[in-house]
């Protein structure tokens, strides 16, 4: 038994009726991650999302995403030995060719299913927001860090005027000066990372259009942006362990898909842009002879 699930019964005679039917749920799935938000939670249990919060509260915990961490935690902490953060087909005592042949599928459905739940108008309108950007601000930490660097590097290359932070400190700083015609991107695949959802919040306040890239729709990231690029839930990030190989190939998707919108849109400029990194690189980086 979880220390999470310990920590329920203890608590269990505490708990108004309407409380502990939330608790009898929470110990009847303690081996599954709690992927709903709290309006699906409250409906299955017949309860108000008052009292899933105070609920949440009542336990000890701040609100509904630490109730979801605290379950994931407890799954992570259950002494099981499987590794939390590669795809479940994938065991120890696969040979090297029955790992890459589960991988590739493993990716390739994951790309499939996020194409799939796609929000085609929520696409549209990030490509639209950053092709008019006067400047494209782009934030994220740890695993997510990774994502942002991809974006940024694809944008920058491309002669987008477009600036990285991957550092609490400074997303907070640079995120106070931003202005209208700016565009802020916080990436957080579970959308709870502190840093970026305040940077985040703070730069929709100072009226920069803001984009969050995310696997949760009903996160605190996803809640505070004006538009979200959404991955499918099931490839988010478990917390703790975080870097799920699934969740990073589902972001580079979006974002890929969201630099050749931009690209396709504004077109010739861009062209020119890409012919004049690429000389440079070629040039002064790593000379080579290259016909552009």
């Amino acid at each position: 038994m979880s220390e999470f699930i310990r920590h329920l019964q203890a608590n269990y005679s505490t708990l108004r009726k309407s409380e502990k039917k939330i608790a009898d749920y929470l110990q009847q799935h303690a081996q599954e991650r709690l992927d709903i938000s709290i309006t699906e939670l409250a409906r299955r249990l017949e309860v108000s999302e008052t009292t899933v919060s105070r609920f949440c509260r009542v336990i000890g915990l701040r609100g509904f995403q630490d109730l979801k961490l605290s379950m994931a935690a407890s799954l992570n902490l259950n002494g099981s030995d499987e590794f939390k953060n590669i795809p479940p087909a994938i065991h120890e005592k696969d040979t090297t060719p029955e790992i890459g042949r589960k991988l590739s599928e493993s990716l390739s459905g994951s790309i499939a299913k996020t194409q799939q739940s796609l929000n085609v108008e929520d696409m549209d309108n990030a490509i639209e927001a950053i092709a008019r950007a006067t400047q494209i601000y782009i934030y994220g930490i740890g695993g997510s860090a990774v994502i942002a660097q991809a974006a940024h590097h694809l944008f920058t290359k491309a002669g987008l005027n477009c600036v990285i932070y991957t550092d609490g400190y400074m997303q907070t700083v640079s995120a106070s000066m931003l202005k209208p015609k700016t565009v802020a991107v916080g990436v957080s695949n579970t959308g709870i990372t502190k840093h970026v959802v305040d940077a985040v919040k703070i730069a929709a306040k100072r009226g920069a259009i803001t984009i969050s890239l995310t696997s949760d729709r009903n996160s605190a990231l996803a809640r505070s942006s004006k538009i979200c690029l959404a991955t499918p839930v099931e490839y988010m990030d478990t917390p703790l362990y975080g870097g799920a190989i699934d969740a990073k190939v589902c972001q580079l998707y979006l974002v890929d898909l969201l630099y050749l919108g931009v690209l396709f849109k504004l077109g010739k400029p861009l062209k020119r842009n890409l012919k004049t990194t690429a000389y440079a690189l070629g040039t002064y980086y790593n000379p080579i002879r290259m016909q552009l």
